[in-house]
């Protein structure tokens, strides 16, 4: 129960701290310190102009406040929850500003790394949430694509090297945060990129082209890669004859022959070369996002379990049309959709030797896809990801503390601390215990303002209006 605007005795460790009319107190929480794994009970946290100023245990010399103040009593504090993949403006199919970002609020998402899409869109919707004119998480930009094909709204076209020279300074005078690539990258034009990149003191993430090793990509300085590309390939004894094929195979379109490629390097997995890789990403500091809920979303097409899900209900009417899942299988032929079930499987089995091996993660969800749902599908990456080998504490800092240490802001987010940014969720039940509890949510702290449960449940109600 929330108790507005009333007067409360605060006592020691309080003393001589002023507070306004956007005081928020929670009292008697437990807060959750994810890349401890522990978590300090019965707290009181102070909230003060979008900023915590305060988080305690209660007793000392009494102070009067006026403020807003919160009983917590058996409640769970954590971190703002960040999905550190998604693409909330892709040129189609388009979704509605008010319909995707209220999504990810009202799940406890209070940040978001975009990873491509309409780039003057994101700017201006950044701007907009910034300033308090638009509902929405903090968004960390790519701005467009980097691939070998034609520019558009969501890419930039980058065919030689002298393509990739002018393409990184063009963004990074634009003031993107990152450098997004795609697979479709030849190793002349990734190199070059990777080259200017530094030269410029931007990172470069994304895919790891098949012209190019995963070991090579790491010594180059690529800071995270996406979906797990290349992995696989790297770790074969067959190397690099399988990325000469597959870098043929995907200049010529065979993709049956791709198909074939990617399952014989499965099939020839050789345990030293992963090790030595796994290494190299740790030296390097090579961030990994594997996006497990995408691929187990693709490989489970054939399930008609989807057509009930109730999360539909928040997907626009034009884009529902476009996700139907009959024309989803038509478009995902069985051999296809057989290599999906395979992967869904051994990107799990890789995910867990590479945390064994000491690679850092985030996770992120590669939303809205077609079935992965902005806002709650990176709750089930968290459940992938603990699945996969981790613990729950684990998965919880790949979406808080770990995102903040990524985008080199761990003095702002990722952490219930004096003088972080007030982006917290109140839980029902202890996320270390079972991680599925980081869906219980009983409040969203954005920027410093309060969402009870109510009020979350409000913003789905109107996202699902505006879907219809």
């Amino acid at each position: 129960m929330k108790y507005p605007w009333i007067l409360f005795l605060l006592t020691g460790v309080f003393a001589g701290t002023a507070f306004g009319q956007n005081a928020l107190i929670f009292t008697n929480v437990n807060v959750v310190i994810p890349h401890e794994g522990r978590i300090l009970r019965d707290q009181t946290v102070i909230v003060r102009n979008g900023v915590i100023s305060s988080v305690a245990a209660f007793d000392g010399i009494p102070i009067v406040v006026q403020a807003n103040i919160i009983p917590a009593k058996n409640r769970y504090l954590i971190p703002g929850l960040w999905d550190m993949h998604a693409h909330t403006s892709f040129v189609s199919p388009v979704w509605d500003e008010k319909i995707i970002y209220p999504l990810y609020i009202a799940n406890g998402i209070t940040g978001v790394r975009d990873m491509g899409g309409d780039f003057e869109l994101l700017k201006q919707r950044r701007e907009r949430i910034d300033k308090g004119e638009l509902l929405g998480p903090h968004l960390y930009i790519g701005g467009p694509f980097l691939v070998d094909a034609k520019t558009d709204a969501q890419t930039i076209s980058v065919k030689t090297p002298e393509d990739a020279h002018a393409a990184v300074d063009k963004l990074k005078s634009e003031g993107v945060d990152f450098i997004k690539i795609l697979s479709r990258l030849s190793r002349e034009s990734y190199f070059a990129v990777a080259e200017e990149s530094k030269k410029d003191g931007v990172h470069f993430v994304g895919h790891v082209p098949s012209a190019v090793s995963a070991y090579e990509a790491a010594a180059a300085g690529q800071y995270s890669i996406e979906h797990l590309t290349g992995i696989s390939w790297a770790c074969s004894s067959q190397e690099s004859e399988l990325r000469e094929k597959i870098r043929a195979a995907t200049a010529n379109r065979d993709w049956p022959g791709y198909r074939k490629l990617n399952q014989q390097a499965a099939t020839t997995y050789d345990a030293r070369k992963a090790t030595a890789l796994f290494s190299s990403f740790v030296d390097h500091n090579t961030w990994q996002v594997p996006t497990l809920i995408w691929t187990k979303t693709q490989s489970t097409l054939d399930n008609p379990s989807w057509d009930r899900d109730p999360r539909l209900k928040y997907v626009p009417a034009s884009v529902r049309k476009e996700w139907d899942r009959q024309e989803q299988l038509k478009q995902t032929p069985p051999d296809i959709l057989a290599d999906y079930k395979n992967e869904a499987v051994r990107g799990p089995a890789i995910v867990k030797e590479m945390l064994q091996a000491g690679v850092r993660f985030m996770a992120g969800s590669d939303g809205p896809d077609p079935y992965v749902f902005p806002g709650f599908s990176l709750h089930d990456e968290l459940d992938l990801l603990v699945k996969s080998g981790f613990t729950p504490a684990q998965a919880l800092d790949a979406a808080t503390t770990n995102p903040a240490t990524f985008m080199e802001k761990s003095d702002k987010y990722g952490a219930i601390e004096k003088g972080h940014a007030a982006d917290l969720v109140l839980l029902e039940a202890n996320p270390l215990e079972d991680i599925r509890n980081t869906r219980k949510i009983s409040a969203v702290v954005f920027g410093g303002k309060y969402y009870e449960r109510e009020e979350l449940d409000k913003m789905l109600a109107q996202a699902e209006n505006l879907a219809k």
